[in-house]
């Protein structure tokens, strides 16, 4: 049987009175099982935080091993005796693969008819918080009891003490008491506390928030839990005193069965804020808490209720709350960055965060279905400067060459018309800066692109994707040492990011760090051996480096993992032409020829087959053509290692005079 406590726990009309073990429903008594009665004292017990299946079975049957349909059988109980449901739960929500969670807002108060003991009376209990959020309550009524007694008055006035009669002087009792809670407080510290952890500090510099957790009982409702998410992480980045992890590596931890410690140790952050997210119509509901990430001890909890139409300017209200309650420095312009956002309509809200979740996909079906739901948040709400740099960055994504679904100068001419009416509508969205400093890069106005980003930096320090694109802009330009230092930020902010970690890889391969380039990028593959954009880098490096035979192993796989897309192929083909198998690079060669005929495919491609087969004419040919079309690859020609064969070309300075690379 569970520990009997003295408070009762009230949620709706019911209160359950863990003394005498009974559940009231307006004052009635609904009837449990005990094994029922102990699984929602648990739940209650813990509400706001998910028990996992395993530890509820382990506590309400300590003594016997027993099946998982035996708790399913006591959750189903308990629900109809609640009158609750799977589907629309207001008390007990089912989290898929993991176990339940207690929902409701409870509240505790003391049980009626619970005599206070001679301690408590007096005032004397003692409260000793131990390491881990548990608290130690000893009451001194043994204790008191021994020099209080019916036999023993505490009190005992002139006109009581008689001469010779051995009454205790006044004061004698008082002191006894003290001296008694002083040395139980010492055997308690001794107990507890010699050799624990420190408390946590006042102030915390780190931290990560953990994916909320979608309540609703609709999986289809994943993309609100996760933009919700995306919205409290960007509001917190904006802090420049907290170092806030980013949104890749937060993701990895969904539905995870990690301890919160552990999870810290991992992103090396101080607290973490986990909660949960349970929408119903237009009505959502937020519960989010501030743990301390060494000691797992809870420092800040609330729940919140709102119009869904209110629900983005709320995270802007809790990231004020999570600095407020670390003691996080804001300055004036950070709070005036953390202002609520304006409320917008229900569809509106919907269409941007269902384009948000399609666009962190980053295929090129997904980003054309990201791209309908933030031009209908448009059509809906012309004002609505999120929706637009969504669009903006779209629009960049689909002219990359690894991409290619767009011509460059296409692409980028959407993206930076979108990005720049969302500056008119909102000069304060760091997203907006990032996609029109990437647009400005790729359309070679080198000056422009840096005031963005920096711009950026500026407005959400804590945005790890701004980061890694001022990084690539200052590799373009030729500053490695800065871009390396700027990527190694990005890689604090986004410590599970394999794409960040492959940028990286990019990086220091165009510093000519060719080991470290290779390390990166085997430690990616090592996590998922099917990343293409590591492959992509990595047979870039093995080609710089001179190992052909590694580099075309590397890039008949990624062909493999592409489709066959022109990029990768352009790669494969240089490969084979360096290695000296010209006939394979031939066959690659009209391969891409015939794919021009039919789509869209990437200039740079084709020169890269030339490259290889030592035909400078043709390269220089089809260079041009990448150049009239503003390729993304001719933004790192001044870097980049495979094409050192051009270098003494004068065509070659003449074309990067042309960028704006050189003077």
């Amino acid at each position: 049987m569970l520990n009997q406590e003295k408070h009762f726990y009230e949620f709706g009309p019911f209160r359950i009175d863990p003394v005498k073990r009974r559940l009231l429903r307006n004052g009635e008594m609904v009837a449990l099982t005990p094994k029922a009665f102990d699984t929602l004292l648990l739940l209650v017990q813990n509400s706001g935080r998910t028990l996992e299946k395993d530890d509820l079975m382990r506590l309400v049957w300590p003594d016997a091993v027993v099946e998982e349909n035996n708790l399913s059988q006591n959750i189903s109980a308990l629900r109809k005796a609640l009158g609750d449901s799977r589907d629309a739960s207001r008390y007990i929500a089912t989290i898929p693969g993991l176990g339940y969670r207690f929902v409701a807002e409870v509240n505790q108060s003391p049980v009626a008819g619970a005599e206070p003991t001679v301690a408590e009376r007096r005032g004397l209990r003692l409260v000793v918080e131990e390491p881990g959020d548990r608290k130690v309550e000893t009451a001194m009524d043994e204790m008191v009891a021994e020099v209080e007694t019916p036999e023993r008055p505490a009190i005992v006035t002139d006109g009581e003490r008689g001469e010779g009669r051995g009454f205790l002087p006044r004061g004698w009792l008082a002191a006894a008491v003290a001296v008694m809670v002083l040395a139980l407080a010492a055997i308690i510290y001794a107990m507890f506390f010699r050799g624990a952890p420190a408390l946590p500090p006042t102030e915390i510099k780190s931290l990560a928030v953990l994916p909320l957790e979608n309540l609703s009982g609709d999986p289809a409702q994943e993309y609100f839990a996760d933009g919700i998410t995306d919205a409290l992480i960007g509001n917190l980045a904006k802090i420049g005193a907290l170092r806030v992890i980013s949104r890749t590596s937060i993701m990895q931890y969904k539905s995870t069965k990690k301890s919160l410690p552990q999870i810290a140790g991992e992103l090396r952050v101080d607290a973490v804020v986990e909660g949960t997210v349970q929408r119903s119509g237009d009505h959502v509901r937020i519960r989010a808490q501030l743990i301390h990430a060494a000691t797992d001890r809870h420092l800040w909890v609330e729940t919140y209720e709102r119009d869904v139409r209110d629900v983005l300017g709320l995270q802007s209200e809790i990231a004020h709350a999570i600095a407020r309650e670390i003691q996080a420095k804001i300055t004036p312009a950070e709070q005036l960055r953390l202002a609520s956002a304006r409320p917008v309509s229900r569809k509106v809200l919907d269409d941007y965060l269902q384009g948000r979740y399609h666009q962190n996909k980053t295929t090129e079906e997904h980003l054309h279905k990201a791209i309908e739901y933030f031009q209908s948040a448009i059509s809906e709400d012309p004002a609505y400067a999120p929706a637009h740099a969504g669009l903006a960055q779209c629009y960049n994504s689909l002219g990359t060459v690894l991409i290619a679904a767009l011509p460059p100068t296409e692409a980028r001419r959407r993206a930076e018309e979108a990005a720049t009416k969302a500056l008119e509508l909102d000069s304060g969205l760091a997203d907006a800066h990032v996609a029109l400093g990437y647009a400005k890069k790729y359309n070679w106005d080198w000056d422009g692109a840096e005031r963005e980003f920096k711009r950026a930096i500026e407005l959400n320090p804590g945005n790890g994707n701004a980061r890694n694109y001022y990084s690539r802009y200052l590799t373009s330009v030729g500053r490695a040492e800065q871009a390396i230092a700027e990527m190694n930020i990005a890689q604090e902010l986004d410590p599970l990011s394999l794409n960040i970690s492959t940028w990286r890889g990019f990086v220091l391969q165009c510093a000519r760090r060719y080991d470290e380039a290779i390390e990166q990028l085997r430690r990616v593959l090592a996590d998922d051996p099917d990343h293409l954009f590591a492959h992509w880098n990595l047979g870039q490096t093995y080609v710089a480096r001179g190992q052909f035979d590694e580099a075309i192993a590397i890039y008949e796989k990624a062909a493999v993992l592409s489709g066959r897309e022109p990029g990768v192929l352009g790669f494969l083909g240089m490969s084979y032409g360096f290695a000296g198998r010209k006939d394979e690079a031939d066959r690659v060669l009209q391969e891409l020829l015939e794919l021009d005929r039919r789509r869209y495919v990437t200039p740079a491609a084709v020169a890269n087959v030339y490259i290889g087969l030592g035909n400078k004419d043709q390269a220089f040919v089809w260079l041009e053509k990448a150049y009239q079309e503003r390729s993304n690859y001719l933004a790192y020609l001044k870097v980049f290692p495979l094409v050192d064969s051009l270098r003494s070309d004068p065509r070659f300075d003449d074309l990067l005079r042309r960028i704006g690379l050189t003077p």
